[in-house]
């Protein structure tokens, strides 16, 4: 009789790894904020919302006054706190992607500030994805699975 004995605790061991990877993702959630962070800094730069419409421009008067204080007059750009200060929160349950200024709501939303609340500020949502940005988060997120998998069945 002719036996044959394979030894498949290599395969399970790797096999084990990859999905202990998708259970605990925590890296492909700091990728996903990383890529966040990019998508974001690329809007405040073309000055668009997550549908690719440009932001209200900025009244003359605020424009004036900003230009008076030597500051850029490019919109939501003041001192770049808003812009330069997105971040990103992640474990292995999922990614929090946004902004601790005090006023980033009201740049997304809209609505009334200064002394009295007398000054009308547009929204110009700058948070958010569209479905090119959701297609590139897709396919950061295969491309680090698929480099996992690879790694681990060599």
């Amino acid at each position: 009789m002719l036996k044959i004995t394979i030894n498949d605790n290599q395969a399970i061991q790797k096999l084990t790894s990859i999905a202990n990877q998708l259970e605990k993702p925590r890296q492909l959630y700091g990728l996903l904020g990383e890529t966040l962070k990019k998508i974001h800094d690329a809007r405040f730069k073309a000055e668009i919302d997550p549908k690719g419409n440009r932001w209200q421009a900025l009244s003359p008067h605020t424009k004036a006054l900003k230009m008076k204080r030597g500051k850029s007059t490019k919109i939501l750009r003041q001192d770049g706190y808003l812009s330069d200060r997105t971040a990103y929160n992640y474990d292995n349950d999922h990614v929090e992607f946004g902004s601790d200024a005090k006023y980033a709501r009201l740049h997304q939303f809209g609505g009334n500030a200064g002394r009295g609340r007398k000054v009308k500020i547009p929204a110009r949502p700058w948070l958010g994805i569209n479905e090119s940005d959701g297609q590139k988060l897709l396919k950061k997120s295969t491309a680090l699975l698929q480099r996992q998998i690879d790694k681990n069945l060599k």
